[in-house]
């Protein structure tokens, strides 16, 4: 009676007139439900728009790009009729709790992440049908997978000491800098005294002379103790005038937009481990993700095994 009813729906649809400048014909049927070419094409317009950035993709890789698509558009259409089956809802109040915490966690406004979604070329009313999907597919993951995951602490600690470097600090480095300032529009007279008064400078701390004495020495100059930082929250700027220095090395004299500047190493401190029991938590969720998701594409091998699934391409 399924199958009697499908080919009924198959053939209104040959008979239904298709619109001059759209040719969809079915690409896979999926149970009752038909995905046609043109939903696949929307897919890989999507893709190509925003990945692909205007890339010229060989008629080979695309083909194969077109069937993983198509894989995909059978899969969201098998987790969907199962959510329909197991009448898995998501009510607006449960979406709202979600944009509610995506703004939290990235410090956005409504305003700003409307914006955000105008700039995806989405509607905020857009935007909640995909995050609707999303807590639907996530309830439908609980259901199905969720009480089959297991992450031991044997795992934990495996993990932790396979990817010890991932947990590894970041290094540190503190500075002391001399800066001498330059006028806003700078004449080469004046750019070529501050950086005789520079190198001058810079002369005396290499010969030993104290940043202190240095500074106080020196016309216009300031400085001292710039404090103690991660490597990566320094400039570019800055992190290249320190390639290769070491502790109580005194760089070249750097052009920034403020001034002619001389930076002093202090000391630099390798980045230490973290504690495992700082990190444990967090690995344990990483596992457990990666278990429930390894966990699901299983389960949805299954669901397509157990379908009636037809590929038309």
């Amino acid at each position: 009676m399924k199958l009697r009813w499908l080919s009924l729906l198959l053939v209104l649809l040959c008979l239904t007139p298709a619109r001059a400048e759209v040719v969809s014909k079915i690409a896979a049927v999926v149970n009752n439900e038909i995905i046609t070419t043109h939903q696949l094409d929307l897919k890989l317009t999507e893709f190509m728009a925003s990945q692909a950035q205007g890339k010229i993709i060989p008629p080979e890789q695309m083909t194969a790009m077109r069937r993983q698509f198509l894989d995909r558009l059978i899969e969201e259409a098998l987790v969907q009729q199962k959510i329909k089956e197991l009448k898995l809802t998501a009510s607006d109040t449960e979406i709202d709790e979600a944009i509610t915490d995506v703004q939290r966690q990235n410090s956005i406004t409504s305003e700003q992440l409307i914006q955000a979604l105008q700039g995806q070329g989405l509607s905020l009313a857009d935007y909640r049908e995909k995050m609707r999907d999303q807590i639907l597919r996530f309830k439908l993951i609980g259901r199905e997978v969720q009480s089959k995951v297991d992450v031991t602490d044997q795992d934990i600690s495996d993990y932790f000491r396979e990817h010890i470097d991932e947990y590894r600090e970041p290094p540190l480095v503190e500075l002391d800098q001399l800066r001498i300032p330059l006028p806003e529009h700078a004449s080469a007279d004046q750019l070529a005294a501050a950086r005789q008064k520079a190198g001058q400078a810079l002369a005396k701390l290499r010969a030993g002379e104290p940043l202190e004495t240095v500074i106080a020495a020196t016309e216009g100059a300031s400085g001292g103790s710039m404090g103690e930082f991660k490597e990566r929250e320094l400039s570019p700027l800055i992190r290249e005038a320190l390639t290769g220095m070491q502790p109580g090395d005194y760089s070249e004299v750097v052009d920034t937009p403020t001034g002619l500047m001389v930076f002093h190493i202090v000391d630099r401190k390798p980045g230490g481990i973290r504690k495992f029991d700082e990190v444990k938590i967090e690995i344990r969720q990483q596992l457990t993700e990666a278990d429930r998701e390894e966990r699901f594409k299983a389960w949805t091998r299954d669901l397509r095994k157990n379908a009636y699934v037809d590929v038309r391409l």
